[in-house]
């Protein structure tokens, strides 16, 4: 013990850490990379739950006006509001069914294997196996390159649904007040 009261450890008693605790850090590093990994994943699905509800009553737009109003007899002013609506829920629809589609390209600057574009467009499996192997050597970086290109996927999405919800809410209010003026 010394004088402060803390054990004092003898050099016979410390573990050496093999390549100075470099493994650790490294480690450390890739379980943040799958984590923002798995976050970015989970964002992705309530994109794409998201634009699937805004997409379901987007569609069920037009059957609810035709049942509150009935067909409309393109007679008068109001029906350009109609026009307008309909025009604006066409790019609703348009931009939420681009949210829903799958996405087939990347972003990354450097080659890698990180989704299934990559193994598809692979006919040489040595050349396949090499890049395999260059991703184990630095799975953090690996783990970093597929967050990058999901997270791009991830604000197509959320571009794409906030296009759509731009677009719907005008066009939901030019429809009902088309209804609520025309004869």
């Amino acid at each position: 013990m010394t004088t402060d009261g803390a054990a004092r450890t003898s050099p016979a008693s410390v573990v050496p850490v093999p390549d100075g605790g470099r493994h650790r850090n490294d480690r450390a590093g890739e379980r943040i990379a799958e984590r923002l990994l798995t976050t970015v994943r989970e964002d992705l699905g309530r994109a794409d739950s998201k634009a699937a509800v805004l997409l379901s009553g987007t569609l069920a737009l037009p059957a609810f006006l035709v049942g509150w109003h009935g067909t409309p007899g393109w007679d008068g002013f109001a029906d350009v509001t109609l026009i307008l609506s309909g025009v604006l829920w066409a790019v609703a629809v348009t931009a939420l069914i681009a949210a829903l589609m799958p996405r087939t390209g990347t972003v990354r600057g450097r080659n890698g294997v990180t989704y299934f574009g990559d193994l598809v467009a692979a006919h040489d499996i040595a050349r396949l196996s090499a890049r395999v192997a260059e991703a184990a050597r630095d799975p953090a970086g690996w783990l970093l390159v597929q967050a990058v290109d999901v997270s791009s996927i991830l604000s197509a999405k959320y571009r794409a649904i906030r296009w759509g919800v731009a677009s719907l809410a005008p066009s939901a209010a030019l429809a009902v007040v088309w209804g609520l003026t025309a004869g």
